[in-house]
């Protein structure tokens, strides 16, 4: 049972990786989107729209395997600490902030300028989030 554990876990840490790079990722392109050219800006879209496909990849193994991983190795939530709790209200709200950026990075790509910077403090929100859940995390299970 040990190994399967393991192994949800190692996948668990894959997806957070996978998905944290949006977070990292797309201010860092969405800083640059106001001053590109048309074809750069095709561009950009191109590599948001494909970190946000990975995203969704991520954020469904993460919603997984989580319980998964808390039901095997814990049992459940019997032994959840407060650090818990704020991981999980700050898994709330990256998943909140995710779909309100990707809603309007969607209005942006079709020429919404403020859209665009709607989904820009959406992206600051998930990465403020994103770190703070990391941190929770390791104060949780420590």
């Amino acid at each position: 049972m040990d190994v399967v554990i393991n192994l949800l876990i190692w996948i668990h840490i894959l997806a957070f990786v996978a998905g944290g790079s949006n977070s990292v990722v797309g201010p860092v392109i969405g800083a640059r989107l106001a001053t590109a050219t048309p074809e750069m800006r095709q561009g950009y879209f191109g590599v948001m729209n494909r970190l946000s496909q990975v995203g969704k990849v991520a954020m469904v193994a993460l919603l997984v395997t989580g319980p998964l991983i808390l039901w095997l190795r814990y049992g459940g939530l019997e032994g959840a600490n407060t650090w818990f709790w704020i991981k999980m209200v700050l898994v709330a709200v990256m998943l909140a902030a995710i779909i309100y950026g990707g809603i309007n990075f969607k209005k942006s790509q079709a020429g919404d300028v403020e859209a665009g910077r709607r989904a820009g403090l959406a992206h600051k929100v998930t990465g403020l989030a994103f770190a703070g859940v990391l941190l929770s995390a390791v104060l949780a299970f420590n």
